[in-house]
């Protein structure tokens, strides 16, 4: 962010943070001054159009393009969404938006959002190099649903997300219970607590149990807690439970679906009378406690099944919050990558970046374990890099063969027919496809590689073995 006019980006509600992000952005981006004086351009800008940034800076759109939409929208006081326009000094065609700043009533600037036209592609995973930044610059400057600042340490600008975090941020002005729903990894417990650091409870405890990893021999003492001599090895001065720890503030259960019924029975009990009664305690203790609960299983399906309480279901489900899976999010990836990798070069000392091609297999895997797994995987990558760029062979293996397994999902036969039987030789199509793989595989590192030693590093084969298998499919 130029120093010079920094007045001016703070006018228009462009913090350091939003120039970062759009500085990482695919698409170009160009921020003016209401008199069209040029103040930012990223490097996919400069990219796109062909001219160095110390070209444009500082000087009139008026004077380099005077027919361009920019101008126009400018002029009008009318922001334009998704247009093409024909650029004289590129002679070609783009396409793009323009938003003034911080509003169409009361702009002091304006953003232009542009790619070529032939890069108008989007992967399966909605991640289009147009369309993306437009949303996260309307949602930046959009002062319709205001929502407390402990959601703001949620990455993530997607519309769908957004939604949840806003039904979230209204879960927490009242004070009832709420069941967060979503897969495994994406984000419920962060969500749970930005709901208890914006509600009324925020000053007292912030409790949380995962359900799934307490013993069944140890739930009732942990919940509730147990009076001193009342089993041997108990602590001698009794404890208290989880219930009343959480007294005045939030227990939060994570996997709730992993309770016994008999134990769901109990939890509904101090749910509806506010009380508990301690393990060998003769008297009953008043808690006042707001329950947040979190599952990735569907409870209603368990309850059909006869394995979650019906009277439960209803007594923790007042709203339900679905949190979306990250494959689902879509430029959210490229948001949360870019977060991901900064953190982990600050804790590492490392200056790197992503790789045009291991951003590609990003882009390309389906996230099955959501944003943890996303974590995981550049916080892998960040450690392992020796170089100054992230490249597929830095990735974990299990991504660059996501492809792989895309393709066999799609060309194995889903079953086989009564009386059919394998290839006619007696070989298995598990062995046929295993030794396709084998070869490409084997093949591909010859091609990335300056000699077939550095190929068999590559692969972690040893001379004999990769000899071997070189003789085998005819690549000697």
């Amino acid at each position: 962010m130029s120093n010079n006019y920094s007045d001016a980006f703070a006018q228009m509600g462009l913090s350091e943070s939003a120039v970062r992000i759009l500085e990482h952005s695919y698409d170009g981006i160009m921020v003016t001054l209401k008199d069209s004086t040029i103040i930012y351009i990223n490097n996919a800008y400069s990219r796109v159009l062909g001219i160095a940034p110390e070209h444009l800076l500082g000087r009139k759109l008026s004077q380099i393009e005077p027919d361009s939409v920019t101008l126009k929208v400018l002029k009008r006081g009318h922001d334009v969404i998704h247009v093409s326009e024909h650029v004289e000094t590129l002679n070609e065609s783009i396409f793009g938006s323009v938003l003034l700043l911080p509003s169409q009533e009361n702009f002091v600037g304006s953003i232009s959002i542009i790619t070529k036209m032939h890069q108008k592609a989007v992967t399966k995973n909605g991640l289009g190099l147009n369309g993306n930044i437009e949303f996260y610059m309307d949602q930046v400057f959009s002062r319709d649903k205001p929502i407390h600042p402990s959601f703001s340490k949620i990455i993530g600008q997607d519309a769908g997300f957004r939604q949840t975090l806003y039904t979230a941020h209204k879960a927490a002005q009242a004070d009832f219970a709420v069941v967060v729903m979503g897969e495994s990894g994406t984000g419920k417990e962060l969500i749970v607590r930005a709901i208890h650091e914006a509600s009324n409870r925020a000053e007292h405890e912030f409790v949380a149990l995962n359900c799934a990893a307490l013993p069944s021999n140890l739930v009732e003492s942990e919940l509730f807690g147990y009076e001193r001599g009342s089993f041997t090895n108990a602590n001698r001065e009794g404890k208290k439970g989880l219930f009343d720890l959480a007294h005045k503030g939030t227990l939060f259960f994570d996997e709730i679906g992993d309770f016994e019924l008999s134990t769901q029975a109990k939890i509904l009990r101090v749910l509806e009378e506010k009380t508990l009664r301690r393990i060998g305690g003769e008297k009953d203790i008043h808690i006042d406690t707001r329950l947040i609960s979190a599952t990735n299983k569907d409870l209603e399906a368990m309850i059909l099944n006869g394995k979650f309480r019906e009277d439960l279901f209803y007594r923790i489900n007042t709203m339900t919050i679905q949190v979306p899976p990250l494959r689902e999010r879509g430029q959210d990836l490229t948001l949360l990558s870019e977060y991901f990798l900064s953190r982990y070069c600050l804790q590492y000392k490392k200056k790197v970046a992503f790789s045009d091609n291991s951003l590609s297999i990003l882009y390309n895997h389906d996230w099955p374990g959501n944003v943890r797994e996303l974590k995981g995987a550049i916080n892998y990558a960040v450690n392992i890099t020796d170089t100054a760029s992230i490249t597929p062979r830095d990735l974990p293996p299990y991504l660059t063969l996501s492809k792989a397994r895309d393709s066999l999902s799609r060309n194995l036969p889903s079953r086989v027919q009564e009386g059919e039987s394998g290839p006619g030789d007696g070989r298995s199509l598990f062995r046929d496809i295993i030794d396709s793989f084998e070869k490409d595989l084997i093949d591909t590192a010859l091609k990335k590689s300056r000699n077939r030693t550095e190929a068999m590093k590559l692969l972690g084969l040893s001379r004999r073995a990769f000899y071997l298998k070189l003789n085998k499919h005819g690549l000697i």
